[in-house]
């Protein structure tokens, strides 16, 4: 199965991206669906039910109180001159706390330590005719107060990928404090 670690927000927060989003509905975008719009912690790509009943341990040695994210701006991957992810940035000292303790021991179970950029992805671009429109809402939400929410759980999650896009499935939760 193909799996990654997450961290949901609240709907409210989802609800506010996908105004966002309406702003980058032209050619050559692709939209991640509203209840699709998660955070990542880590990526672990194919792995099998044993590996999983492993990563489930990891994940339970979580050592962290529930907290509040804050998602405020916008930006892209690589740079905003060559588009290909369109992201919010989302902060919490907490967030780079949790994928310490994950990556020491994902490590253990020979994952590699992942550098971490905390955002929650809106779009990806896979071709543009014209980069002014998408240059200009870079600009213009640079600094843009999205809002924030509690996280009070870390998600294991199974991505499915079809035709019309992932299908995310929740695999095993791990409870903050």
């Amino acid at each position: 199965m193909r799996v990654f670690i997450a961290i949901e927000t609240s709907a409210e927060l989802r609800e506010k991206m996908a105004e966002l989003q309406k702003q980058l509905a032209v050619d050559g975008v692709k939209l991640v669906e509203k209840e699709n719009l998660h955070l990542t912690m880590y990526f672990l790509g194919e792995i099998d039910e044993h590996m999983k009943e492993r990563v489930m341990q990891a994940m339970n040695k979580i050592n962290c109180k529930k907290f509040e994210l804050v998602c405020k701006g916008v930006g892209a991957f690589p740079s905003n001159n060559y588009i290909r992810v369109i992201w919010v940035a989302a902060e919490a000292p907490e967030l780079r706390e949790i994928h310490e303790q994950l990556g020491g021991e994902l490590s253990k179970l020979g994952f590699k330590k992942e550098d971490f950029s905390p955002h929650i992805t809106l779009a990806r671009v896979k071709f543009l005719k014209d980069k002014t429109k998408l240059a200009e809402f870079l600009e213009e939400n640079a600094e843009t107060e999205i809002g924030d929410c509690i996280v009070d759980r870390v998600i294991l999650k199974k991505s499915t990928l079809t035709p019309k896009g992932p299908i995310y499935e929740n695999v095993h939760e791990k409870k903050l404090l």
